[in-house]
C-alpha cells in the first residue's frame, strides 16, 4: 500500500480530538503526526543514504563537497583559541581538479540513488519530489556545499544540468569572490562575480544557500538575489554569540525575500578544543597524503560525527524574529538522528500542529518550489 494511501486512512483515527483543538495530546502517538507532515532534512551530509528512511525522513537536501583543511591559526594568538573571523583555510583541490572533485562527489551520491532505486530518487523541481514521496520513496535534492565553480559560470551552469538545486556561497574556505564567517578576505563580501554568480543561480533555478557566509558576503546577497534566500543550517546569533550564526537583523531579512533559517540541530560546532583537534588532523592529513585525491579519501574515512538534540530555545527565538513561516531543521549529520523524536519536542514544546508541520518540511517546500520553479 502507497504511503499516501495509508495516511489517508490512519490520520483521522491518531488526530482524533486533538485535530480538532489544532493541538496534540501529550499522550498522542508522534508517529502519525510525523507521517502525516512532509519532512525535510535541510542540509545534511549523510554517508549511508540508507540510514535516511530510520528518520523517517521525506525530502532530504544533500551535500556534496569538495575537501578543505584547518591549515593554520594565525601566530599572534599563541596557543589560546584564534579569534572569530581568523582561522585560515585552505581548498584541497584547485582549478580544473576542483571542478573534477566535486563531479567525482556528484557520482558517488548518483551510485548511491541508484543502488537503492527503489527507495530513493533523485528530484528537480518540488513537484517532482512530491510524486517520489507520494511513492513511498524518499526525494533528494543536490546540494553543493560552496562555491566550488572555479570562478565560471559555465561551471555553475554543468553542475545544474547534472542536478545541483541548491548552493552555498561559501563554506569554511573563502573564495576571491565570496568570503566566509571564518576567513574574511580584504574587502570582505562579495565582488561584482561574486553578484553575478546569484544572478545566474536565480536564472537557472538553484537555491542560494548563506550559511557560513561572513556577514558582509550575507547582505550583499540578500541585496542582489531576486528570489528568496536559505541559511541551511545555522543557529541564532543573539543566543550562541557566533559570527557563524544569524543575527536577529538576518533573519528578519531572510523572511522578508520569502525565505527560510533551517535552525541546526546539532552539538556544539566551534571552540578551541574541537579547533586544536581539527587542525591536528588536518596537518597529519597534508603530511601523510601529498596526492590531493588519495587525501580526500582519507578524510572522508576520518569525518566528524555531530551530535544531535533539537535545539528548542534557537528554534523559538527564529520563529519569535523570522515568523513561524521562515523556520525548519537540518540534521548535519553523517547518521541520521530519529526526526519523529523531533516531532514529540516540538509538540511537547508547545507547537501546534500546523506549525510542528510546517517546521518539520512545509516551509522548506514552499521555499524551494519558489527558488528552483518548474525546470
Amino acid at each position: 500500500m502507497q504511503r499516501r494511501q495509508f495516511l489517508t486512512r490512519t490520520i483521522p483515527v491518531v488526530g482524533g480530538l486533538a485535530c480538532l483543538l489544532n493541538r496534540a495530546r501529550a499522550d498522542e502517538p508522534f508517529d502519525g503526526l510525523h507521517r502525516e507532515a512532509v519532512v525535510v532534512d535541510a542540509y545534511s551530509a549523510c554517508v549511508n543514504l540508507a540510514d535516511l528512511r530510520k528518520g523517517g525522513i521525506d525530502v532530504v537536501i544533500q551535500a556534496v563537497a569538495s575537501e578543505e583543511l584547518l591549515v593554520r591559526v594565525p601566530p599572534d594568538t599563541g596557543d589560546g583559541p584564534p579569534p572569530p573571523g581568523m582561522d585560515v583555510w585552505e581548498n584541497v583541490f584547485t582549478g580544473q581538479d576542483q571542478v573534477k572533485r566535486v563531479g567525482m562527489s556528484i557520482d558517488e551520491q548518483l551510485r548511491d540513488i541508484e543502488k537503492q532505486q527503489d527507495k530513493i530518487a533523485l528530484a528537480l523541481t518540488v513537484e517532482e519530489a512530491r510524486r517520489i514521496v507520494a511513492g513511498g520513496k524518499i526525494a533528494l535534492f543536490l546540494m553543493l556545499m560552496s562555491g566550488w565553480i572555479n570562478n565560471d559560470l559555465d561551471v555553475l551552469r554543468m553542475f545544474h544540468r547534472r542536478g545541483v538545486r541548491v548552493m552555498a556561497l561559501c563554506h569554511l574556505a573563502s573564495f576571491d569572490w565570496a568570503d566566509s564567517s571564518v576567513e574574511l578576505k580584504d574587502p570582505p563580501g562579495l565582488t561584482d562575480f561574486g553578484r553575478d554568480v546569484v544572478r545566474e543561480c536565480n536564472k537557472l533555478g538553484v537555491l542560494v544557500d548563506l550559511s557560513h557566509a561572513s556577514d558582509e558576503t550575507f547582505w550583499h546577497a540578500v541585496e542582489t538575489s531576486k528570489k528568496p534566500v536559505v541559511a541551511t543550517h545555522s543557529n541564532c546569533r543573539a543566543l550562541s554569540k557566533s559570527r557563524r550564526d544569524l543575527s536577529d537583523d538576518m533573519l528578519v531579512a531572510i523572511a522578508r525575500t520569502g525565505g527560510v533559517a533551517s535552525i541546526l540541530a546539532s552539538t556544539a560546532r566551534t571552540g578551541p578544543e574541537r579547533t586544536a583537534a581539527r587542525l591536528k588532523r588536518d596537518r597529519a592529513l597534508v603530511k601523510n597524503y601529498p596526492d590531493p585525491f588519495k587525501l580526500a579519501a582519507a578524510k572522508r574515512e576520518d569525518a566528524i560525527v555531530w551530535g544531535t538534540k533539537l535545539n528548542l530555545k534557537h528554534i523559538d527565538h527564529a520563529v519569535k524574529t523570522a515568523g513561524i513561516d521562515h523556520v525548519a531543521i537540518a540534521s548535519h549529520c553523517t547518521s541520521v538522528p530519529q526526526w519523529r523524536e523531533y516531532t514529540e519536542a516540538l509538540i511537547n514544546h508547545g507547537y501546534t500542529r500546523a506549525e510542528t508541520q510546517k517546521i518539520l518540511g512545509g516551509n522548506m517546500l514552499r521555499l524551494l518550489e519558489r527558488a528552483i520553479g518548474k525546470v
